[in-house]
């Protein structure tokens, strides 16, 4: 039942809208000036207050000026009952706040239906409040599981420089979101063996995240016992799609593993969907892809993949990055993307700059840090390493 306060310093129109909105089923009391109804308000707690623009203590406009300005009673809906209806008399009950206004000589139902759709309009706002708190407290429940994510995934994928023999590799990690899709390693193997992974989760969020530590664990696990690279990625695509094996999730990852044997002055690798990695000859020489094609790990329950191989020199580079390096800018065209990026390459290592300086020339020239359209965008992780 609704609480209505009258306010009013007529006896007569205290009296009957009282008895006419009691009879209406709703709760009412009566105040006769502003300051008894001002003391009332705390105990009453009333819905509504009906009160007259003229009082014998304040105008009604005043009243209800300091009713909304209090930040514990602004929410209560408040008709005002007009002398008149004319312009200054409505213009003086909009700027004094009130919720509608009505004459005070008006008809018992139209006080009901004012009434009526002021209720309804204060339910429907007082609904579309509760459930934009509810939504408030999800989101807040959600941004601190991506965060407890994002720390997860952090501990787990992080930039890295690590030295081997005479190797030198260095990586970078961006993330589109908080927490991304992308997920690499680079790890001594044994005495003359480095592995050098990287891959892609398709889509992004907590699930991509998830799996990306999932991946990253397979291959700590079992890279030291396994020699070839199509085997890891077997073992990979093997545990991906036991994940999903009856569910309808269409989640996929890329990836590409190489091994650097440092006694043969081989590289081995093998490829899963990944985009390809640029070698570079010593001293920015020649430029080539090292062209590898692959089912995506948990596209298919039985894949196999298909081991390659190439002798390098030393002062040789690699470069293996995510695809989303060029989604900014060369979308729609790749080609020109990669041409460029040999280029980019070529030119960088025969200046013999820093290897950290060539990587981050690489990284302003495709995703730029103040294009505010790259968090909408893919994941980008690059490792750059010198044989």
């Amino acid at each position: 039942m609704y609480k209505i306060l009258i306010v009013d310093s007529s006896t007569s129109i205290l009296t009957a809208f009282t008895a006419y909105l009691s009879i209406n089923e709703y709760s009412v009391f009566s105040s006769p000036t502003a300051s008894n109804a001002l003391v009332k308000i705390p105990r009453i707690k009333p819905d509504l207050i009906a009160v007259s623009s003229r009082l014998d203590d304040m105008s009604g406009f005043d009243f209800c000026k300091i009713i909304k300005a209090s930040p514990e009673y602004r929410d209560i809906l408040i008709l005002m009952l007009l002398e008149d209806d004319s312009t200054s008399q409505v213009r003086k009950a909009v700027y004094a706040g009130c919720n509608d206004y009505i004459l005070r000589s008006a008809s018992g139902k139209l006080l009901i239906s004012k009434l009526q759709s002021l209720f309804r309009i204060n339910d429907l706002n007082n609904s579309l409040k509760s459930r934009y708190d509810e939504l408030e407290r999800t989101n807040k429940y959600f941004q601190l599981q991506i965060q407890m994510a994002m720390k997860v995934q952090r501990s787990v994928i992080k930039d890295m420089e690590i030295s081997f023999k005479d190797i030198r590799a260095i990586t970078k990690y961006l993330p589109a979101m908080a927490i991304g899709g992308d997920f690499f390693n680079v790890r001594i193997l044994d005495k003359n063996r480095l592995g050098i992974i990287i891959g892609d989760v398709s889509g992004h969020g907590i699930s991509s995240s998830l799996l990306t530590v999932m991946l990253s664990q397979v291959f700590v696990s079992v890279c030291h016992d396994i020699e070839q690279p199509g085997t890891l990625l077997k073992r990979m695509n093997e545990a991906f799609y036991s994940i999903f094996e009856y569910s309808d999730s269409d989640m996929y990852a890329c990836v590409f593993y190489a091994i650097v044997d440092t006694s043969k002055k081989t590289v081995l690798y093998a490829n899963a969907g990944e985009t390809y990695p640029i070698r570079i000859a010593e001293q920015g020489g020649e430029v080539r892809e090292l062209v590898s094609d692959g089912i995506p790990v948990g596209m298919l329950k039985d894949t196999t993949y298909k081991n390659k191989s190439f002798e390098y020199k030393s002062g040789d580079y690699m470069f293996f990055y995510t695809d989303g390096l060029g989604d900014i800018h060369y979308k729609e065209n790749n080609s020109l993307f990669v041409e460029k990026l040999k280029d980019m390459l070529s030119v960088g290592i025969k200046s013999s700059v820093k290897m950290e300086t060539v990587l981050d020339t690489i990284l302003s020239e495709f995703y730029d840090s103040s294009d505010s359209q790259k968090y909408k965008n893919d994941d980008v992780s690059a490792i750059l390493c010198k044989l």
